[in-house]
């Protein structure tokens, strides 16, 4: 079985706190752009606590989803906090809460991979960082990405990543909501998480626009038969995938420099 995400982040931080400990014991030994350029990478050992603690706060976004359907009174409210709400609204703030906090960690993480596996005008990029689908699963930006990699990457992952970033997109920009077509299949609990027809083509067909298809996920995956039934499957299964991805890459990157830098000081 392979290890959580939050196991490969701790990890990566051993890893980058012995690429730390190396460097440390070299002195002078790496020119002063390539010291600096290591450095920016080993110094993301000190976010990756909050990243866990992201991974926690997403866990709780997607409990506040769970049985949603079942907590309403005679009005259709459900409590949120203090207040009742409308279910339709309540249900919107916690997909919209989980969707944000999925993609600020995805976009946190392959910012850290992108200065080791992109280009340099990827990776060094302070104004827009790498992005895990823009850089690691939509066909047209595959030049920017070491090749063997990316391709692992977008077609092993590349459908439930391209999907729940059209998902998020979909929800975060557009509010659930385009053309007059509602992303679910109705406003009260009685719909709980059913997808529209119009919702779901809208977010297949976004997904398809990152150059990647149905078949870009890996065998036995457990993808849901009926997607359009429980949103809250799909996003589960998403994010398991997304999360090995995520860990494959943090991975990656991470021993792939210390390979690196143990070579460059005389270390291996």
């Amino acid at each position: 079985m392979s290890k959580t995400l939050a196991e490969r982040l701790r990890d990566a931080k051993s890893t980058l706190d012995q690429m730390h400990a190396a460097v440390g014991r070299h002195p002078g030994s790496l020119p002063p752009e390539v010291d600096e350029a290591v450095c920016r990478v080993i110094d993301h050992r000190n976010d990756m606590g909050h990243w866990i603690g992201l991974l926690e706060a997403r866990a709780v976004a997607l409990q506040l989803l769970d049985g949603l359907e079942t907590k309403v009174d005679v009005d259709d409210r459900v409590p949120l906090g203090t207040v009742l709400v409308r279910y339709q609204h309540a249900r919107f703030v916690g997909v919209a809460a989980y969707l944000a906090a999925n993609w600020a960690l995805a976009d946190r993480i392959t910012g850290l991979v992108g200065r080791v596996l992109c280009t340099p005008q990827v990776g060094r990029n302070e104004i827009s960082a790498a992005r895990l689908v823009d850089h690691f699963v939509r066909d047209e930006r595959k030049r920017t990405t070491a090749a063997a990699l990316f391709d692992s990457v977008q077609q092993t992952f590349g459908w439930p990543i391209g999907l729940s970033y059209a998902i998020r997109n979909h929800f975060l920009h557009d509010g659930a909501q385009f053309r007059g077509c509602d992303f679910f299949d109705g406003p009260t609990a009685a719909s709980a998480f059913r997808v529209s027809t119009d919702g779901w083509g809208r977010v297949e067909s976004q997904a398809e626009s990152y150059g990647i298809n149905r078949a870009c996920h890996r065998t036995g995956a457990g993808w849901p038969t009926a997607p359009r039934d429980d949103l809250r499957v799909v996003l589960k299964v998403c994010e398991r995938e997304m999360d090995d991805a995520l860990g494959v890459l943090v991975g990656s990157a991470c021993h792939s420099l210390s390979a690196h830098v143990g070579f460059m000081v005389g270390e291996d």
